[in-house]
């Protein structure tokens, strides 16, 4: 496992890679994670690829958008093209946790000449609002804007207070949750701050609507495939049901674990990523 950063326009991001292998893995994370939602996966396992994990930015160790910009979904396709611009990588594969996932499947429709496999987990389509909604959609965005700008960073007494927090939140155990917010938070002067940026947990002020998010899918060539948590969050499921039968290709498989199945049923999950890219591996 090696430390990465790329800079891409204002924003640095920052990542760990592992294995040295000729086909390239980008992993994403959900949201409010953070790179190291796929430690428990990948470190000291046999890879036969090498993988980028990233932090997006306003998460983990990646520097926060502008004090005057938001956090679009939208443009995290921009960021993981321009990422793929400074790495230099003609074809990926992508693996996307949640959010991650929406991100690698738009990314793919996208950009469907930059992708050779799509393994998603716990996530697939995107999150929508109805076209008649979108007023009140912005609507309650801009009102939370003005709620997050008002409330100072919250300090804690320590790390695993913060840590403590995040069980509490639920699916992941006191273990995993400290994996992802010992790089989620840091320490300044007697206090501990989550180094994640407040903005993130805005009301988003756009979203696709579901023909939106159809038309993007159907424009996906690369074959995907969709890794299901037992007990997983039900709106995957949901959204499986409205936007499988638009894939051309979707293989699914269900692992134990819930949402973060990837942390949980960690070697199960990398098998069937691993044996996925092996079947369409294309140099």
């Amino acid at each position: 496992m090696q430390s990465f950063s790329v800079q891409t326009g204002r924003i640095t991001m920052h990542g760990i890679t592992f294995g040295t292998g000729d086909e390239v893995v980008v992993a994403l994370h959900g949201w409010l994670d953070n790179c190291h939602s796929f430690l428990p996966m990948l470190e000291g396992a046999k890879l036969q690829q090498t993988w980028y994990c990233i932090d997006l930015p306003g998460h983990g160790l990646s520097t926060w958008r502008s004090a005057d910009a938001h956090y679009y979904f939208i443009d995290y396709i921009d960021d993981l093209y321009n990422l793929l611009e400074q790495l230099g990588h003609q074809q990926v594969h992508l693996v996307g946790h949640s959010m991650g996932a929406m991100i690698a499947n738009m990314f793919a429709g996208c950009f469907p000449e930059k992708v050779k496999t799509v393994s998603l987990i716990e996530g697939v389509g995107c999150v929508t609002t109805p076209s008649s909604e979108v007023p009140e959609q912005l609507r309650k965005a801009i009102l939370n804007r003005q709620r997050i700008n008002k409330k100072s960073p919250r300090g804690y007494t320590s790390l695993q207070q913060i840590v403590a927090a995040r069980v509490a939140s639920g699916d992941i155990n006191q273990q995993q949750a400290t994996l992802l917010m010992s790089r989620n938070a840091e320490q300044r002067g007697d206090n501990w701050y989550l180094r994640t940026d407040p903005k993130l947990k805005n009301h988003s002020g756009f979203r696709f609507d579901e023909a939106q998010c159809i038309a993007t899918i159907k424009q996906i060539t690369a074959p995907c495939q969709l890794i299901l948590g037992a007990q997983g969050f039900n709106f995957v499921k949901q959204n499986l049901e409205l936007y499988a039968k638009y894939y051309k290709q979707l293989n699914i498989h269900t692992v134990s674990g819930g949402h973060h199945c990837h942390m949980q049923s960690r070697q199960q999950t990398l098998q069937y990523i691993d044996a996925f890219i092996a079947q369409y591996n294309v140099c």
